[in-house]
């Protein structure tokens, strides 16, 4: 991912991507990255997390999505 990207991701997203957002940077649909997350697979799963007590919400985390974009996220 360029700078320019990276910047613009973390000006309009502080903290989280939306999930539409997301899947398209991944090249995959909402519905796919969705139960990616759910399914705890990785590298998904690293860059997001389920929220709630019945996890029917998937947060995309802005930094670690530039982190996996660039190849910079530990553990991946």
């Amino acid at each position: 991912m360029d700078q320019k990207t990276a910047t613009e991701l973390r000006e309009k997203y502080p903290n989280h991507i939306p999930l539409a957002e997301a899947a398209r940077i991944l090249a995959v649909s909402p519905r796919q990255l969705s139960k990616l997350i759910a399914a705890g697979r990785e590298p998904f799963a690293s860059i997001g997390a389920n929220i709630g007590t019945n996890q029917k919400y998937i947060r995309i985390y802005t930094e670690r999505l530039i982190a996996y974009m660039n190849g910079n996220l530990p553990g991946v």
